[in-house]
């Protein structure tokens, strides 16, 4: 029977930076808009320390711009300011993620050789980039926070996916960039890590034990040969 591998989705196998860039560059808008008087440069250290701090704990951008509201905002401001954000948040995720670069072959190279499939904290709208892609063939099981109604890192999520992989944990791999909801808990479960540091989340250092990744990758190219190390097949 081949090794399972799991992927997480967000600056893993999709990028996310043109969306981080318009993202960052409209919430700076609303926020001056509101009386932050604040430059780039001090937003994104504002933004790097909450996510360092992990003021958001396992949350989403969502979490992540209420955490800023609360630093260089009066309180109260930051429900408004959320609203306010909503529509560049849903444009930004339909028209600027994708892949990230090498996604397609990494996916057909480790395809091959593994089963594959997705463990995500995402919306169900991410499911039209997987088909739009093409790309969603290739993963025998694609369990989505948004339409399981689970949230890594609580095991049950990654239980689900396990169960419909008909795999042990031990017998599987994980592939993400977020210490506390992809390596941490999969670590937990006995499963085999990979942590992919393109991401905001490289910002993370481990607390913990369970938060070493057996092999961490700059990049997600660099993703199969660390298999293959893990497995012991080089």
């Amino acid at each position: 029977m081949k090794p399972f591998v799991f992927f997480d989705l967000g600056q893993t196998l999709v990028s996310e930076w043109d969306f981080i860039d318009h993202f960052d560059r409209r919430f700076l808008e609303v926020l001056n808009g509101f009386g932050a008087r604040i430059d780039m440069r001090n937003y994104r250290a504002v933004r790097d320390s909450i996510i360092r701090d992990r003021k958001i704990g396992h949350g989403s951008v969502r979490d992540l711009a209420m955490e800023v509201c609360k630093a260089v905002l009066p309180a109260g401001y930051g429900e408004s300011v959320v609203r306010r954000m909503d529509p560049a948040v849903k444009e930004g995720r339909k028209t600027l993620f994708r892949f990230a670069e090498g996604a397609d072959l990494v996916i057909k190279r480790l395809f091959d050789k593994y089963d594959l499939g997705i463990i995500a904290n995402q919306s169900e709208d991410i499911v039209a980039l997987l088909e739009s892609s093409g790309l969603d063939k290739y993963f025998q099981v694609k369990t989505i926070s948004g339409a399981v109604g689970l949230r890594k890192p609580d095991p049950k999520i990654f239980a689900l996916a396990l169960n419909e992989a008909g795999r042990d944990a031990r017998d599987c791999i994980m592939v993400g960039d977020r210490l506390d909801t992809d390596i941490c808990p999969a670590n937990k479960l006995g499963m085999k890590t990979v942590r992919v540091t393109d991401s905001l989340f490289a910002l993370q250092e481990p607390r913990e034990e369970c938060e070493r990744a057996m092999m961490t990758v700059a990049k997600l190219t660099d993703v199969p040969a660390a298999i293959e190390k893990l497995l012991g097949h080089l």
